[in-house]
């Protein structure tokens, strides 16, 4: 089964490094790259198959190459023909297939978001817990203020109060640093695995000392 999930990454990376790599949000193959360490990671304590994880962690951010392209918001559900080509000549069984269609569609659920938690299978569990993991931390918050740069956002608005309300992919937050607060700050709390629990400690932390220090200088307070 390892054999056949590197022979399908050589495969992905080859097609798809030129599209993420143009992306100036954030999602670019790098976070298909640590998508993919922290899926397989998390996979070997926790199992699951790992050529439906890996795949679908290589895949799963193809809806922010098509909304870049169209100039709005797309929900991975939009993306599923797109990533179902994508994958056409993987060697992959029609179950698989399948599965990985599934992940990719539901990755972008959160306990505190509109959508909630549907999913109840491991590889679909997986791929939110390893999305999610590079979205807190310090990678997290350089990828952010990449993103909301990119969309208009300012880093910090000191005149709205900071919220953690229903969170929605296809809202943006108030500002960067608002975002911060309303969705990487409260990921850790919301991983499925014991494994990416661990993990999200620290990452955690570093989140929070990181917009309080952020306040602290805006507001001069030395």
């Amino acid at each position: 089964m390892q054999e056949r999930l590197n022979k399908n990454i050589a495969i992905l990376r080859e097609k798809l490094k030129d599209q993420y790599n143009a992306d100036k949000t954030g999602h670019t193959a790098d976070h298909l790259e640590r998508t993919l360490a922290y899926a397989l990671n998390i996979a070997k304590k926790e199992g699951g198959n790992i050529v439906v994880i890996g795949v679908s962690a290589y895949v799963h951010d193809v809806h922010r190459i098509m909304g870049a392209q169209l100039g709005r918001f797309c929900a991975p559900v939009e993306s599923l023909d797109k990533v179902a080509e994508i994958i056409s000549d993987l060697d992959l069984t029609k179950k698989e297939r399948e599965h990985i269609l599934y992940a990719v569609e539901h990755h972008e659920e959160y306990s505190f978001g509109k959508e909630k938690v549907t999913v109840t299978d491991i590889e679909s569990k997986i791929l939110q817990d390893a999305d999610n993991l590079d979205a807190t931390g310090a990678i997290a918050i350089v990828r952010s203020f990449r993103y909301g740069a990119a969309h208009g956002m300012p880093d910090y608005d000191p005149s709205v109060d900071f919220y953690q309300n229903e969170y929605s992919e296809s809202v943006n937050d108030k500002s960067t640093l608002h975002h911060l607060y309303n969705k990487s700050l409260r990921i850790g709390d919301y991983m499925h695995t014991e494994t990416a629990k661990k993990i999200a400690v620290e990452k955690m932390k570093l989140i929070k000392q990181f917009i309080d220090l952020y306040v602290k200088e805006y507001d001069c307070d030395f």
